[in-house]
């Protein structure tokens, strides 16, 4: 398979679709099988980067074998660089991988597979979230399934993950606002809590 025939795999977006112009948001029905197989294929690509690619394009369009393939690769801790961020330069793969799963289970869910996805992806994301306590990413696109379609199961790790990232403000500041945003909504007592033990108010980080 040549490089022209891979990038349009990877990166095509249908001339009809004005809606978005990224391939890992294309609707279900804008994805041919034929295109599916083919990213299919590259998940035994030699490339590494290939390879991951195209495990979270089809992770985010659904499809289980890339979900097994990237789950797989962030389990047995395969995933570090691949994606940098494009300013600051840190490491910000998990925020992707993050993204992907999270479609994942949306797109499992609009065929009346939602509740074995979110089974599926609990695992992943808590290593995503426990990677994120040390790390600079950005995990705030996992709040809305927390706060609006009650994934509780994530409740402790957030917590604790507020607990960590609070010692070092400087540089936290906007993660720490996302969380406790959250938490705002959803157990507020916490939020006090924390911030009474840190000697910290909600206007320190932009409440």
């Amino acid at each position: 398979m040549n490089e022209a025939h891979i990038n349009s795999l990877l990166r095509d977006i249908p001339t009809d679709v004005d809606y978005t112009e990224l391939p890992e948001d294309l609707d279900p029905e804008d994805i041919p099988p034929e295109r599916i197989k083919g990213v299919v294929d590259l998940l035994t690509h030699e490339d590494d980067y290939i390879v991951f690619q195209a495990a979270r394009l089809l992770t985010s369009w659904g499809i289980e074998e890339g979900f097994d393939t990237l789950r797989k690769l962030l389990v047995e801790n395969e995933l570090q660089g691949m994606i940098q961020h494009r300013i600051y330069g840190y490491d910000e793969t998990y925020k992707h991988v993050l993204y992907a799963f999270i479609s994942y289970w949306a797109n499992r869910s609009d065929i009346g597979k939602g509740e074995q996805a979110r089974k599926a992806i609990c695992n992943p994301i808590s290593i995503i979230i426990k990677a994120s306590n040390m790390q600079s990413f950005q995990i705030a696109g996992l709040f809305r399934l927390v706060s609006k379609k009650d994934f509780v199961e994530y409740i402790p790790l957030l917590k604790e993950h507020l607990q960590i990232i609070i010692k070092n403000p400087e540089d936290n500041y906007w993660r720490i606002h996302d969380v406790i945003e959250l938490f705002l909504k959803v157990d507020p007592d916490f939020v006090a809590q924390v911030l009474k033990e840190h000697k910290k108010e909600l206007s320190n980080f932009g409440f």
